[in-house]
Order: C-alpha cells, then structure tokens, then sequence
C-alpha cells in the first residue's frame, strides 16, 4: 500500500505534536494541515510548508483535497463534531483526539456518522490504552489473576494552572471531567464494562479562573456490577501520582498504584514493573489508527465505545448539578 496521506484539522498543542509524528513517520505522509487561526497556520507553514505540505483555513478546503486519505483532528473539544462528520461523509478515514465530544448532542451525532459508514476507520484518542501499565493490568484482568473485580479507582490529579497562559478555551469552555477526567474512566470502564449510574459532587475553590469546576469526584457503577472511584483535580499543587493513583481490587488480587497482592500471598507486595508513560507518547495511536487503515481492522477505540465514556462523563456533572444518583444511558 502507498504511504496514507493524512491531514490534521487544528494546529494547537495536541495538533502539534501530533503533525510532528505524523511527519516523521514512515508509514504516512503529512499533506495539509488546517487551522482557522491565520497565525497558528502560518507557524505550520514556517515548519512543514517547504516539505510540500499544503494550508488551508477551512474544514471544507482540506476535505475537498483529493490526495488526503484520512483525516486527524484536534480542534478544541467542542469543535469536534463537524470536521468528523464531514470527514466520515466525504470518504476519509478519521481519528479525532479525546474527548471525542463534550456535548451529549455531538456525541450522538458522531456516533450516527460513524454507524453510516462503517467502511471507514474511525479511531477516538485515548492514550492511555496504549500505555504499558494499563495494557498489563488489562491482561492480567482478562486472564483471571485478580478475580472478580468489585472496586477500582483512578485520578486525574495535575496542575494545569499553566493552561491560563496556553489556549483560551481550555479555561474557559473545558469541563475537567470530560477533558481530563476521561483518562481514568475510560481505562475503568475498558477493565468493567458501561457505566450504569453515577453519583458525583465538585467545587470551585482550586483554579477559580477555570469556568467550570476544577474538582470533582464522582462515584460510578458499572455494568458487572464494581463500583469506581474517578477524582479530577485540575489545581493541585504537586507532582502528578504515578499511574493516575489506580487502585484495582478483585477477589482474587489487588493492584494499588505500582504494586500487586495474589491470593495466597498473604498481606505480601510485589512490585509491578514502572512502566507508566506519564509523557503520553502519541506514537503507538498513531501506528495503530494507520494498521487499522491498512489492514481494514476494527480499532481498540470505536466511536461507539468512546461515546460511553463522554456520556458517563456528562452525567456525573448533571449528577453535581442535580445532586443527586442518576442512571447513566448506554448509546
């Protein structure tokens, strides 16, 4: 197969990295590059113009672009929906950066565009399935070493103060949860299945610049019955925890952080490899979204399971809203 040509559709700090990648890898080639924003484009231009990689300032203009197999976007979150959409509706392969949406309309919508043409690869952005430490608690989850799972936790713990001098929409259009918050409880819901119902509270009082609540906890049930923990802090003070604090408790083992108990061994610890990629290296994705379009096969994050991680997400903030337990929709 030909090198995959691919687009990307935002030149802000994950678009950035990802055009870096993108442009190193053997596998594909990087086309174009789109960003309404005339100074971000031109600065992609300055970098990758001369190595013939085409701007454009409109959604439309990089679709229309005959040679461009798929397309990579990373919008702000809630700009998501329409550049995937029309990507899905104009032939192209499609990954979008997590969160895939932030609103329960989008997501639906996203999802409907993605069940209309399930002839091309739609991959959602969540790393940290790709992480070693994750895929290892997976495994072992999956062989049986820890038993019935009956209680897991994890956090989004990080200081992200710095944002008030990055991009404006991360302070003020953002929702923690749902942009942060989605890396534990994607990974919880990857080892338990669909949440069922949520029960969540939050406050104002860290990061007070951010418009929405930068601390929320929020209690999940899931579908074979565990319950989950997710905290989401975004003005802390300190380190971030190794492995996002995860705690998984079976009735077999239990995982805390970076150490493991079995049955058997008494109240024994033993230490798990620390093979957690706080950096969130964006490369094995990458590989993996274009083996998906190269072998046709189906990848590890469909729109369809992303869309349950968002809506999960959302109604733990109508859950703080509302204050009180709500049941939490499957799409």
């Amino acid at each position: 197969m030909d090198k995959i040509n691919i687009g990307v559709i935002g030149f802000g700090h994950n678009g950035r990295a990802f055009c870096e990648r993108y442009h190193r890898n053997p596998r594909c080639r990087l086309a174009a590059i789109c960003d309404i924003n005339k100074e971000r484009l031109q600065n992609a231009m300055e970098i990758y113009g001369a190595s013939g990689v085409k701007g454009y300032s409109f959604d439309d203009e990089i679709l229309n672009d005959k040679c461009i197999n798929a397309i990579s976007i990373h919008t702000p979150d809630c700009f998501h929906r329409e550049p995937f959409v029309k990507a899905l509706d104009t032939g192209h392969h499609v990954f979008v950066e997590k969160p895939m949406a932030d609103s329960e309309e989008d997501v639906k919508a996203m999802v409907e565009a993605y069940r209309r043409h399930k002839d091309r690869i739609a991959q959602v952005g969540h790393i940290l399935r790709f992480d070693k430490y994750m895929k290892f608690v997976k495994q072992l989850i999956e062989q049986g070493t820890l038993g019935d799972i009956f209680y897991m936790e994890a956090d989004y713990i990080h200081d992200l103060r710095y944002q008030l001098h990055m991009e404006e929409w991360k302070v003020t259009a953002e929702s923690p949860m749902i942009g942060g918050g989605c890396h534990p409880l994607d990974i919880l819901r990857w080892f338990a299945g669909d949440v069922v119902e949520v029960s969540a509270m939050s406050n104002h009082i860290a990061y007070p610049e951010m418009k929405e609540d930068a601390t929320i906890v929020a209690l999940f049930k899931f579908r074979n019955g565990a319950v989950g923990k997710v905290t989401t802090l975004y003005g802390s003070v300190g380190p971030r925890p190794f492995g996002n604090n995860m705690s998984i408790y079976g009735t077999l083992g239990s995982i805390v952080r970076d150490k493991i108990c079995i049955n058997g061994m008494g109240e024994n610890w033993l230490k798990l490899p620390e093979n957690f990629d706080p950096s969130h290296d964006y490369t094995p994705e990458i590989e993996h979204f274009l083996s998906c379009i190269e072998t046709g096969k189906k990848p590890l994050i469909t729109p369809e399971d992303a869309a349950n991680t968002v809506i999960a997400g959302l109604y733990s903030l109508k859950s703080c809203v509302e204050k009180r337990t709500l049941a939490v929709p499957a799409i």
